[in-house]
């Protein structure tokens, strides 16, 4: 067995901390996404029932909706890749390649931590300067703006986005989850480099007593050839 197996993961506290609250906030951030989508369909819904017929009222939210799916994802992606990251450690059968691999999973970790922020950066957009579409028709008729808007007033609801609450945690937590993300990230590189270079003194340190071998022997014959003259 090569000696580099026997050198311990360093900063194994800090690592399991930051991989532990990224995993949180992930999964946050993920549940959150969830949520506003299950809610966005169900408000929809509920205000297209609303609409007394033969109103037809439509709502394009697609904006904003895919945007918050590609976030969702990425929070999800980050959750379950850092629990694989959390348990290997933990088992006799991954301890050794989670120790070798820190270097691979600090790089997985920046390019989902670069997902995240491309599609969050996307999100904000639309969720600081957007609204809903919505446009209502009596037949082939289209209801005037203001007319749909004092309607929205008095049912108490809204189409602009950062006015909607469960819009605003997919705003939020999904900043926390690619922060921690960037710090578990980074503590694992530099684990990397500490395990590489403990593995490479132990590698030195093996080989020496095999020098020290060389050298008594050739000590030896040496006397041995002085003795015979």
């Amino acid at each position: 067995m090569s000696p580099s197996n026997h050198v311990r993961a360093p900063l194994r506290t800090a690592r399991l901390i930051s991989l532990v609250l990224a995993w949180c906030f992930a999964v946050m951030a993920s549940s959150f996404g969830l949520n506003a989508l299950i809610k966005s369909n169900q408000e929809k819904s509920h205000l297209k029932k609303l609409a007394p017929p033969p109103t037809v009222l439509n709502i394009d939210t697609s904006d904003i909706f895919n945007a918050g799916v590609v976030a969702t994802v990425a929070s999800l992606l980050i959750a379950v890749i850092v629990s694989k990251m959390v348990i290997a450690p933990f088992l006799p059968w991954t301890r050794g390649l989670a120790a070798r691999t820190l270097g691979t999973q600090s790089l997985i970790l920046f390019l989902c931590a670069l997902f995240l922020l491309g599609s969050q950066i996307g999100y904000i957009v639309y969720y600081v300067n957007r609204e809903a579409k919505v446009t209502a028709f009596i037949g082939p008729t289209q209801l005037p703006d203001a007319v749909v808007r004092s309607v929205e007033k008095a049912s108490g609801s809204t189409r602009i986005y950062k006015d909607i609450q469960y819009l605003k945690y997919c705003a939020y937590f999904p900043w926390f989850a690619l922060l921690f993300t960037l710090i578990a990230a980074s503590i694992l590189f530099i684990a990397s480099r500490k395990y590489k270079a403990g593995a490479v003194n132990a590698n030195r340190g093996s080989q020496q007593p095999v020098m020290s071998e060389k050298e008594d022997v050739s000590h030896i014959e040496s006397r041995n050839e002085k003795t015979s003259v």
